[in-house]
């Protein structure tokens, strides 16, 4: 009877088949890890298309998470966007996708619940509210606080969250959706203490403060202190674009502080955009 060269082997077949186990799942990583690498770096230069594009090619849940977060960058940063709606509802999807393969990665979390919120402010207070939208977005980051309480991002989010809803809710929306600016300077407080070097986390508290003047809510220590966290965001150096692009914008909020109205509108237009 015919036998193959491993037949007559047998120690040897074993050899290749273990040898094939191992080598063959290094094989389809090290694109994937690669890709994930040049995202970074893209992300970190503030390319965010080209960490969106390179990040989503490794279809895992890391990579699709990264691309989320660069998306939400883009959010935050390019005001004019011919399609901001569109931009946040990608962040959306690319965050589902994350959570289709790791249903309890952190990023992929936070970067959903980013991305609701703007999806919400391209709606009606009303339809957000009818729709879930907000709801959602809290519950979300209410469990990550409480999975990975040392994540600065998870408390500063749910502290934008509160105070998003106390701009453009006013006391009814705050009362419907139990939010409250002291749960919002709470949660912002505890994320600055996490993450102390962060400009962004004190310049978008100062914007969420500020903004309150221009409605109903508006309060003196409210203005006064987010007249203090912008200053202490702008000592503070940026590590990546998208700090040394909030730290632009903290500069030119700053540039309006003599005049607390001007100010006031211009963080309420930013914080509708």
């Amino acid at each position: 009877m015919h036998m193959t060269r491993f037949s007559r082997f047998p120690r040897l077949a074993q050899y290749c088949r273990l040898a094939l186990a191992v080598l063959l799942p290094l094989a389809l990583t090290a694109p994937a890890a690669a890709d994930l690498e040049q995202a970074r770096q893209a992300y970190r230069a503030g390319d965010w298309q080209t960490a969106v594009e390179a990040a989503r090619s490794t279809n895992d849940a890391d990579g699709l998470a990264l691309a989320s977060r660069a998306v939400l960058a883009q959010l935050m940063i390019d005001l004019d966007h011919p399609d901001r709606a569109e931009l946040a509802e990608q962040g959306i999807d690319l965050a589902e996708a994350a959570l289709d393969r790791d249903a309890t990665h952190v990023e992929a979390r936070l970067n959903l619940a980013g991305a609701l919120g703007y999806q919400g402010r391209y709606m009606s207070g009303w339809r957000a509210y009818v729709s879930r939208v907000p709801q959602r977005g809290r519950r979300i980051l209410e469990s990550v606080v409480a999975d990975a309480p040392e994540n600065a991002w998870a408390h500063g989010m749910l502290g934008a969250w509160h105070l998003e809803v106390a701009r453009r809710g006013g006391s009814r929306g705050m009362r419907a959706l139990g939010a409250s600016v002291e749960a919002g300077l709470d949660a912002y407080n505890q994320a600055i203490a996490l993450d102390p070097a962060d400009p962004a986390l004190r310049y978008f508290l100062a914007l969420g403060l500020i903004a309150l003047d221009a409605g109903d809510a508006g309060r003196d220590a409210w203005f006064a202190l987010g007249r203090d966290q912008l200053e202490a965001a702008l000592t503070l150096d940026p590590r990546d674009a998208l700090e040394a692009a909030i730290l632009d914008e903290a500069r030119a909020l700053r540039d309006r502080l003599d005049d607390r109205r001007a100010a006031a509108r211009w963080a309420d237009r930013r914080m509708r955009r």
